[in-house]
């Protein structure tokens, strides 16, 4: 029968999903305020632009924050709303947490961090990062322990695997042409982070951050192409985090005004401002690609309950 069971596992993933997205959101109203409400100032930080900061205090929250509360509220409206898609779901938000928050972890441990943030941020920050980690961690299990529903396979989904498994080497290939031009080891603390780099108290380093997502699009494309059931919440959280990514390139291009002299430019300007357009669309196909309303995951969940079982005969 295609029944989920581990009922309190789902509620469990829920609640972790909203805890995710509420802490998220607390830290960003906090960098508003100390912003004094100029939501262009800690955007210009998450894009990596430190001279637009005009807040009174270390900004907190990175672009990985805004990303974790759209997955953790999408998560729990899986879970409360569509069970038959809610073990992928809360194991793609658990994945993500785990990417966002792994860096601050090691980076809030270094001791620059005390005197240039101060004690009391950072140990709250460490702590929000420990609870990130733990919450990723926990979703991974709840995933686990909610029985996936026997029967229907999910439907194809190749035009978003294309666009994925795309993206993902497209991602790879400018990974690669940075870390050549940075060489092995000024790549490696970037890919790490550093003090140079780090800009936010819960930052993801720009390398860090693409090349967990080459690995999450290339798995989502995969499991997409192979009709898995985990492909369309992957996927789902790969173009979050694509469209994310694009977003913040595009932004830094226009703001430096690199698109007036795009023709002009060399090929490889040129295709970089191609790429950062070509993130921003993917991003957008994908999430448009893959999106399964609540209501027909539930209508779903009312047809394989109300089904009829078969009865075999004695013979």
């Amino acid at each position: 029968m295609g029944r989920v069971s581990g009922g309190r596992a789902r509620w469990a993933g829920v609640f972790a999903c909203a805890l995710l997205a509420l802490g998220s959101l607390v830290w960003a109203v906090r960098d508003l305020s100390a912003a004094h409400w100029h939501p262009g100032r800690v955007w210009w930080l998450w894009a990596g632009s430190p001279s637009a900061w005009g807040g009174g205090s270390v900004q907190v929250t990175s672009l990985g924050d805004a990303v974790l509360l759209v997955l953790g509220v999408w998560g729990a409206v899986r879970g409360v709303r569509a069970p038959r898609t809610a073990a992928p779901a809360l194991a793609a938000v658990g994945a993500c947490a785990l990417v966002v928050r792994l860096p601050p972890s090691w980076l809030l441990a270094q001791p620059w961090t005390g005197p240039w943030a101060g004690e009391g941020p950072r140990g709250l920050a460490r702590v929000t990062d420990l609870a990130g980690l733990l919450l990723g961690v926990l979703l991974l299990g709840c995933a686990f322990a909610v029985r996936r529903p026997r029967g229907d396979r999910p439907p194809t989904a190749r035009t978003a695997a294309v666009v994925l498994l795309l993206s993902a080497g497209l991602l790879a290939v400018w990974e690669a042409v940075r870390a050549g031009d940075y060489g092995a080891a000024a790549y490696r603390g970037a890919l790490l982070g550093n003090r140079s780099t780090t800009l936010t108290l819960l930052a993801t380093p720009q390398p860090w951050w693409a090349a967990a997502l080459v690995l999450l699009a290339l798995a989502a494309g995969i499991a997409c192409a192979a009709r898995a059931r985990s492909g369309r919440a992957l996927g789902t959280a790969a173009g979050a985090m694509l469209l994310a990514w694009g977003l913040v390139r595009l932004s830094v291009a226009l703001r430096q005004e690199r698109f007036d002299g795009a023709l002009s430019g060399t090929p490889r300007v040129q295709l970089s401002l191609a790429s950062t357009l070509a993130y921003v669309l993917a991003g957008l196909a994908v999430l448009a690609l893959l999106r399964t309303p609540a209501r027909s995951g539930a209508a779903a969940e009312e047809r394989a309950a109300t089904a009829p079982v078969p009865v075999s005969r004695a013979r």
